[in-house]
């Protein structure tokens, strides 16, 4: 890739964080990072549970975007309410572009009948926007030969107040949910101008099919196959993922297709095509590890070299003796 590119990548990284309302960081994996995908996830795992989520995108441009996630819920049974923390990074561009979320959450679980939960979350959280000017290379550098930039401050950053809610409806083989973020649309410009967070709305839902038969209850012969389905909106933006997993005893296997190419192009020429995803899991008593590659199927696929994810999470308890009286949630764990 040669310079010219690389300071054009840098500066439309730059002017979409001060001129165009930002999108929020997304993941192949989502149920990896349940309580990013939908508030009302807080425990309604089995058991308490410590996932991480890192995302490598678009690695052929090399100041593009890496985004780290940490969460922790735990479940309280004597009050059905589940509580959680939600810790995430993403960095974008040459400016080192960085958002940070801190978002508590707290879900409560209603049983609807022997056969239907009912779950309701909010997340009340921090956003801090940040910038170092001191990595981007302005006008005035270049016509005076590569000296520093005049700019008093080369830092510069700014912290708002964030709020999410979702629900979630789901049974011993499917799942529904919806979600919506940043409901109270925070003012996120770091220039002391206006720039209000979009709202994103998100619809997840899917089914199991489980193909073990008779053998379903020993653990080592179970096989089943996940349809699945997670749509967003934000503004004038949207993004479908449709897929499929099939999982027998520790392995599983997924692939997926992000964009909406029938329903919605952006402009003439441009289909919503975005990447076809693979997704590889495997399992433990205790853990889930997972890997994912995008392939990049739009205008970018030349540049951008797809992107990769890592996922690990970790049960806090011994899952078989939870099951006995908690109901799974049937949804992927990758």
């Amino acid at each position: 890739m040669n310079k010219f590119y690389k300071i054009a990548i840098g500066f439309l990284l730059l002017l979409s964080a001060e001129l165009v309302h930002s999108q929020d960081m997304h993941f192949t994996q989502f149920y990896a990072a349940p309580l990013y995908l939908n508030p009302a996830f807080t425990g309604a795992n089995v058991c308490s549970r410590v996932a991480l989520t890192y995302r490598n995108q678009w690695p052929g441009i090399s100041t593009a975007y890496k985004t780290y996630l940490l969460s922790a819920d735990h479940y309280l049974d004597k009050y059905h309410l589940g509580i959680g923390l939600l810790l995430g990074n993403d960095e974008a561009g040459s400016g080192q572009l960085r958002t940070t979320v801190i978002d508590p959450s707290i879900a409560y679980e209603l049983r609807v009948s022997k056969l239907i939960s009912l779950r309701f979350g909010v997340q009340p959280g921090i956003g801090i926007r940040s910038i170092n000017y001191n990595k981007l290379v302005f006008g005035d550098q270049i016509a005076r030969g590569g000296n520093v930039a005049t700019i008093e401050d080369p830092t510069s950053s700014k912290t708002y107040f964030d709020f999410n809610t979702g629900t979630l409806i789901y049974s011993d083989n499917w799942w529904a949910g919806f979600s919506i973020f940043h409901l109270n649309r925070p003012n996120e410009s770091m220039l002391g101008a206006e720039s209000r967070l979009p709202i994103k709305f998100t619809m997840q839902s899917g089914y199991k099919y489980s193909l073990s038969g008779k053998d379903e209850k020993d653990e080592t012969q179970q096989k089943s196959v996940s349809a699945a389905v997670h749509l967003m909106g934000q503004k004038q933006f949207d993004q479908m993922d449709i897929g499929a997993y099939y999982s027998q005893y520790r392995y599983s296997l997924g692939v997926w297709y992000r964009g909406i190419p029938l329903v919605k192009g952006y402009r003439p020429g441009y289909r919503n095509n975005d990447a076809i995803s693979f997704v590889l899991g495997f399992k433990t008593k205790r853990a889930y590890i997972g890997y994912s590659y995008d392939i990049t199927i739009s205008q970018l696929a030349k540049a951008s070299n797809g992107a990769h994810e890592v996922s690990l999470s970790y049960q806090l308890c011994k899952p078989k003796k939870k099951k006995a009286y908690r109901k799974q949630l049937a949804c992927p764990k990758f």
